[in-house]
């Protein structure tokens, strides 16, 4: 793995497919006197996420990371905006001293003309809505982390896994692979679209790569 250092030693902890605001607020407890905590997203309506509290100038061992989904979906008679507010609710509960996250693009398939219809218009039209919302998360997380004076940090995609895989055009398929590898979970790989185990999964290593970057910055 050439000159990468050594990972942390995790325990998993019980991972937390809740969507709900209210129920989040309830398992979530503050970090004990000393200790930050670290947060990986990948941003998106079904946002994973992963956590680690840990005591900065301490080796990065026997950390417990805490796994699980963040829900921004609206109903038919919300406002777009709501899922903004709802992330920056998450936040706030969860109040991060470090967060790291997935830079967010939005990548069309190449047969969507072909599936959608409608010409080139309609392409670029659900092209413009997808790649606004995901800008706006992004825009959401950093204001949230400027307001509160927590660093930041977006890792593109390609890094992400090159990192996990050693390749930078890894499937998400083996990207559930090393996930299940690295942390010892039990993901499946079938269903992931169902699922967003997927998300958890790029959520986990986030976290894991802000952690060995950072953590030895943060005041203790």
């Amino acid at each position: 793995m050439g000159g990468r250092k050594p990972a942390p030693l995790f325990t998993i902890g019980r991972v937390n497919m809740i969507k709900d605001l209210e129920a989040f607020a309830q398992r979530v407890v503050a970090p004990v006197d000393g200790f930050k905590r670290a947060v990986g997203l990948d941003l998106g309506t079904n946002c994973g996420v992963a956590f680690v509290d840990f005591r900065p100038g301490a080796p990065l061992r026997d950390l417990t990371l805490l796994l699980g989904q963040w829900d921004l979906s609206v109903g038919p008679y919300d406002t777009g905006i709501l899922r903004l507010v709802r992330l920056k609710q998450f936040l706030s509960i969860l109040s991060p001293d470090l967060v790291a996250y997935e830079e967010v693009k939005f990548d069309p398939p190449q047969d969507l003309m072909q599936k959608r219809g409608g010409g080139m218009g309609a392409v670029v039209a659900r092209v413009s809505t997808a790649a606004e919302f995901l800008g706006s998360l992004k825009a959401t997380v950093s204001i949230w982390c400027h307001e509160h004076n927590v660093p930041a940090h977006g890792l593109a995609i390609k890094q992400i896994k090159k990192y996990a895989t050693d390749k930078g055009n890894s499937g998400k398929k083996e990207m559930i692979e090393a996930a299940n590898a690295q942390f010892g979970l039990q993901f499946e790989t079938e269903n992931y679209e169902k699922t967003g185990v997927d998300n958890i999964c790029d959520a986990a290593f986030c976290c894991k790569m802000g952690l060995e970057m950072y953590a030895e910055g943060l005041p203790t």
